[in-house]
């Protein structure tokens, strides 16, 4: 290993912390202070540190460094404890994303924080024991070295897949398991490119692999946080108004606009709090999300804002009409107002309208449903 490996290793470390780097900046600049935001800058700074520590100790076996016992005990003990913190943080930032109740005490917080320190005690009393135990004469790792290394940081990513995967069995939403199933292929993809890089010592792949791996998470994480409302987990008005942009009249398509709202929903919420006000709107977006994936028909649905929601249906097949999908949604809410005895009635009132003619646009045709929802809302009001 000469001076072509170390500018090599150094300038892919260089390129991955960079990127990395851009990816920290630009969630400072846009992110919020929530505690799975601060998580994950913490976990990606964490392998920042890896990767320059990483790259000294590249820099000593391409003889940059002096090769004394001093810096190969110090970068390869760094090296040991950061990769034990990437687990931690990674595992933290997977458990705080998906809510786990652990994650709101900070004792439980700091416990989990012990397999980092017995481990690193461990290395540091076996060195003190026998200075050979994990670096030999010729300042080599001995084999027993990698084991210790990647055990306490793989028991901190097995845990966060469990846990992904559990979690995403247990949700009945589509969008919210798809995101569990992302937030579970983090520490899949560290293992794995670990296990590369463990085979393949000459190439910076666990650098590389994390790196793109965390930058493709990112880009999706900020797709779903662009697209989909925080609350309901459905499209949100930014995602309706983008989808409606690629339609417009054809005798070939028919497109129905239907538009909800809850009957009463200031009263619920006056009354009940703002909590029960939320856990209505969940309610119903469940009840609309789960009739839609039963219809054969295209459907797209949406929080069009506030207590208002929007499916757009492209060319509904027979038994699929709008008034047979409205009477569907309502039992479905329904079931869940007795389901979860309410002690309010969960109503609410349905318009909807059909692209008619060239001169039509999607957006006339949803005033118009919009129009009739306040109809069906004066009709049902006055028990008409």
């Amino acid at each position: 290993m000469g001076f072509d490996y170390f500018v090599f290793y150094t300038e892919a470390s260089f390129i991955c912390i960079l990127i990395l780097a851009m990816i920290l900046i630009n969630d400072k600049l846009h992110g919020t202070l929530q505690e799975k935001q601060l998580w994950f800058r913490r976990a990606v700074i964490l392998f920042i540190l890896y990767f320059i520590s990483d790259a000294c100790w590249a820099a000593m076996l391409s003889g940059m460094f002096v090769r004394i016992r001093f810096f190969a005990v110090l970068f390869n003990l760094t090296n040991y404890i950061l990769l034990n913190m990437m687990g931690y943080g990674t595992f933290m930032f997977i458990t705080v994303s998906e809510k786990m109740p652990f994650t709101k005490s900070k004792r439980s917080i700091c416990l989990c924080l012990l397999p980092v320190i017995i481990a690193t005690l461990v290395m540091v009393s076996a060195y003190i024991s026998d200075p050979l135990f994990w670096i030999n004469e010729n300042l080599e790792l001995n084999n027993l070295y990698y084991p210790m290394m990647i055990l306490p940081s793989s028991l901190y990513l097995i845990s966060g897949f469990v846990h992904s995967v559990l979690n995403a069995r247990r949700s009945e939403i589509k969008e919210v398991k798809v995101q569990y199933l992302l937030l579970g292929s983090i520490p899949i993809g560290v293992m794995a490119f670990g296990m590369i890089q463990v085979f393949a010592l000459n190439a910076p792949t666990f650098c590389f692999g994390c790196t793109i791996m965390w930058l493709w998470f990112y880009i999706q994480n900020m797709q779903t946080m662009i697209s989909v409302d925080d609350l309901t987990r459905l499209n949100n008005r930014r995602q309706i108004n983008r989808y409606m942009d690629q339609f417009s009249y054809s005798q070939d398509t028919r497109i129905i606009i239907m538009m909800i709202d809850i009957d009463r929903f200031k009263k619920i919420n006056d009354t009940y709090g703002h909590a029960e006000g939320d856990r209505a709107l969940v309610m119903v977006s469940d009840a609309l999300r789960q009739t839609c994936e039963k219809i054969n028909s295209s459907a797209f649905l949406g929080r069009y804002g506030g207590d208002e929601f929007i499916i757009i249906i492209r060319n509904p097949k027979e038994g699929e009409q709008p008034e047979i999908i409205s009477e569907a949604i309502r039992r479905t809410i329904s079931q869940k107002q007795e389901d979860c005895q309410l002690p309010y009635d969960l109503e609410i009132s349905i318009g909807y309208d059909e692209l008619k003619s060239k001169d039509d646009t999607l957006h006339s045709c949803m005033i118009r449903a919009d129009d009739k929802l306040y109809v069906d809302k004066h009709r049902s009001h006055y028990n008409i």
